[in-house]
């Protein structure tokens, strides 16, 4: 596989600040979760996690739900 993927969107976002899990920093992990509820089981489904932030959907109207949500 190689990265990016030109027909997929790619975002980024920083950590979300959630006082829920402070002061137990857990990264994007809440941003993991709720994309496989959301979407499914990664790439096979139409996202991924990248790394630090960053994320890719095949589909863009997922990728601003996204936005949407963790921005």
């Amino acid at each position: 596989m190689k990265w990016p993927r030109p027909e997929w969107h790619v975002v980024s976002v920083p950590a979300p600040d959630d006082p829920k899990i402070a002061p137990h920093y857990k990264g994007w992990s809440p941003c993991m979760d709720w994309c496989f509820e959301q979407f499914g089981s990664h790439t096979v489904d139409g996202w991924g996690y990248v790394g630090e932030g960053v994320f890719e959907f095949r589909e863009e109207k997922h990728a601003a739900w996204f936005l949407l949500r963790w921005s």
